[in-house]
């Protein structure tokens, strides 16, 4: 797995870089495990590219714009895999986190606290319907 982490995109230092260098640690060992017994086995390692944070309009905090790829295994002569079985998202990244912890912890502690839901009230449309048209 090659990581390629640009750092102080907008400004803001990496959040999950001990998430991602623990992923890609990971996924060489099982690499490498892999082509150790399968002499015939081709590995198209994965990539984990990120091009710096991306700081958010409205206060919707910062966001992680890393770009994942799984490893893709094949044999010669076999059915090869195809581009979209190497797609990968941020899911797949045990500890990641899509936006910064620090701004999810903000916004929580400003916004204002949820609000009840209105109690069902025994009319029934038709009624409010009525209502909604001065008939009664």
């Amino acid at each position: 797995m090659r990581v390629e982490i640009r750092a102080g995109g907008d400004g803001v230092a990496c959040w999950n870089q001990q998430a991602i260098a623990a992923y890609a640690k990971e996924v060489n060992e099982r690499e490498a495990y892999l082509s150790e017994r399968n002499p015939d086995l081709v590995v198209v390692p994965g990539r984990i590219g990120c091009y710096g944070c991306e700081v958010q309009e409205y206060g919707f905090g910062t966001k992680c714009t890393a770009q994942i790829s799984k490893t893709v295994y094949g044999v010669p002569g076999e059915i090869q895999p195809r581009p979209a079985d190497a797609a990968g998202w941020h899911r797949e990244i045990p500890g990641l986190a899509t936006i910064r912890p620090e701004d999810e912890t903000a916004s929580q502690a400003s916004s204002p606290p949820a609000v009840p839901p209105p109690d069902a009230s025994p009319t029934s449309k038709r009624s409010v319907r009525r209502g909604l048209f001065g008939r009664s």
